[in-house]
């Protein structure tokens, strides 16, 4: 199919896929293929295409004005994260991650014990900084900012451990929890409570201290997972 065949079809069905995906520009200074990659795992971590849905590599390259070619590497990379599968009919359809989020949390928390004890031996002075300043930004913060400082937080530990491949392992769990369906099930009488736990795991990385790092940021994941599970339906403002 030719690009104006595609556009042609696009504008006459304009799909929820491409609405969603009309957000996102392709930048021509990197690899397309990631690109498009990112672009459609944060869209369906984010739950802005829902489960069951069917994704055509028509439609999104349409939306996203790439070629078939890099969509189609995309959604094979998709498959293998088991975001997506592939159905009987032909084609291929979103998967529930959520549906399997036990799992991906002790998977996840797993992999942030690891790196918060690697994190405790190897961590700079720079670091600790950067994590001293993300806890004063949490009190005057929104919480959409709340969100975002939180990810930052443990991102920075996990960078610290300096394991690349356990860095790039962790921030690509914890996108499973950036999910709309479970940031809004937090309590926000969590909030000091996260906030006074990142203190004092910033203490015992301060003390290079594996064994406190792990107790801590044990106690402080399980504290954010028994929320989500109690499922709360009230709006939070704090993430674990």
């Amino acid at each position: 199919m030719s690009d104006s065949e595609i556009k042609a079809t696009v504008s006459k069905a304009y799909r929820p896929v491409a609405k969603n995906l009309a957000r996102f520009t392709v930048m021509r200074n990197d690899r397309v293929a990631d690109q498009v990659y990112r672009h459609l795992r944060q869209a369906i971590l984010a739950d802005r295409i829902a489960p069951g849905t069917r994704l055509r590599e028509t439609e999104i390259a349409a939306a996203l004005k790439v070629s078939r070619t890099p969509v189609r590497e995309a959604i094979s990379r998709l498959i293998g994260d088991r975001l997506v599968r592939e159905i009987s009919t032909g084609g291929v359809e979103v998967v529930d991650a959520m549906a399997e989020i036990a799992e991906i949390y002790y998977i996840r928390e797993a992999l942030e014990l690891c790196a918060g004890r690697l994190a405790a031996t190897r961590i700079t002075h720079e670091q600790l900084a950067r994590l001293d300043e993300l806890i004063k930004l949490q009190l005057s913060a929104s919480f959409e900012e709340r969100v975002h400082i939180n990810q930052q937080f443990h991102l920075t530990i996990a960078e610290a451990s300096g394991s690349p491949r356990l860095f790039e392992m962790i921030r690509g769990f914890r996108e499973y929890f950036l999910n709309r369906r479970w940031i809004s099930k937090q309590n926000t009488k969590l909030a000091k409570r996260a906030r006074d736990d990142h203190k004092q795991i910033v203490a015992a990385l301060r003390a290079r201290s594996p064994d406190r790092v792990e107790r801590i940021l044990r106690r402080h994941l399980k504290l954010g997972w028994e929320e989500l599970i109690a499922g709360s339906n009230a709006s939070s403002h704090a993430v674990p």
